[in-house]
């Protein structure tokens, strides 16, 4: 099908069609995914501070039209941001938080740190190296062309927002050179490595190993990025087996296996108690732990099932299928 107007078929205007080497301007990206029901030049001429409202010191709560341009921007652009596909388990569709834990599962020495205010540590130069050299695929042809305003779409004060849609993209590609650089460094020395965001988790059966690493870490971010991004020293530690490993909200047990952490099941284990025995103290606690909204215990149980469902399974013996289940359900009043 042609369509006169544009010159061009439409089965082919979806980046996802790459392959047939269909490329667009970014301009006919912009109708053909808003149908004109905004223009293009109040897009790359849009105020991004006025279309905000300030959350906190670094968080920014997006317009909803803000909210669909930067959608636009990540289907079109930043989806395709190049990024360490091996290392990184943040901000993807198909990754989460228990496989980026689960490769450490069999080793025995730990360490872990965070980068320090990460989102905001990042600038727009780095965004500018993501548009410049990270993009693989985008079916967009004149992107060099309105750089300037992607970084002005995507950044406040030069900086990388915390609340932005294509923020996360974002920060994945920043930290491919280093990412990359790390993974070989880990391979050499039979490191696993993986990085949830801010997050990089090392570990090793070798314990002698781990402390040069973390030099390595600190000396490759100052080499890359100068003095912007530096791991947290606060939340920077070393562990092993036998002591608690808890990385990323979940624990490693002696044997290997990956489970939730004890709070989180000690939290659960006294609300069903308490929905079984007293609905006053049950209230009362739903409102002090859970904010008052019985489908934040949906959303926990669904992890846990997710993650480790022998546990589920407990609750199920201790407190009943049909008590669970509402919960679990969301059925509950």
């Amino acid at each position: 099908m042609l369509d006169k107007k544009r010159r061009f078929p439409i089965s082919n205007l979806s980046p996802h069609f790459s392959k047939l080497k269909t490329y667009l301007s970014l301009q006919q990206a912009f109708d053909f995914a808003f149908h004109h029901k905004f223009t293009f030049n109040d897009f790359i001429n849009l105020n991004v501070e006025q279309e905000c409202q300030r959350l906190g010191p670094k968080i920014f709560s997006p317009s909803p039209k803000l909210k669909k341009y930067h959608r636009f921007l990540n289907k079109y652009i930043f989806d395709y941001a190049k990024i360490n596909e091996n290392v990184v388990y943040s901000y993807r569709q198909d990754k989460s938080s228990f496989g980026a834990v689960i490769k450490h599962a069999e080793n025995k020495y730990f360490f872990q740190t965070d980068i320090k205010d990460f989102f905001n540590s990042i600038n727009a130069d780095d965004v500018e190296i993501v548009i410049d050299k990270n993009l693989n695929g985008t079916s967009i042809s004149d992107i060099q062309y309105y750089k300037n305003q992607l970084l002005r779409l995507t950044t406040i004060h030069g900086r990388l927002p915390i609340g932005f849609a294509t923020s996360p993209n974002i920060s994945n590609s920043c930290l491919l050179f280093f990412d990359n650089e790390l993974e070989a460094f880990c391979i050499e020395q039979g490191i696993t490595y993986t990085r949830y965001s801010d997050d990089i988790i090392l570990s090793s059966n070798d314990k002698n190993i781990l402390e040069p690493a973390r030099d390595f870490i600190v000396h490759k971010l100052k080499l890359l990025y100068g003095e912007r991004i530096v791991i947290n020293s606060k939340k920077t530690k070393f562990s092993h087996k036998g002591g608690k490993i808890k990385l990323l909200g979940l624990v490693i047990l002696p044997s290997g296996k990956v489970s939730v952490d004890m709070k989180m099941k000690s939290q659960l284990e006294i609300l069903l108690h308490f929905y079984i025995n007293d609905r006053e103290r049950y209230a009362d606690y739903l409102k002090n732990n859970y904010d008052g909204d019985p489908t934040k215990i949906s959303g926990q149980l669904n992890y846990i099932n997710a993650i480790d469902s022998s546990y589920l399974d407990k609750l199920r013996k201790k407190y009943g299928n049909f008590i669970v289940d509402i919960f679990y359900h969301q059925a509950i009043k």
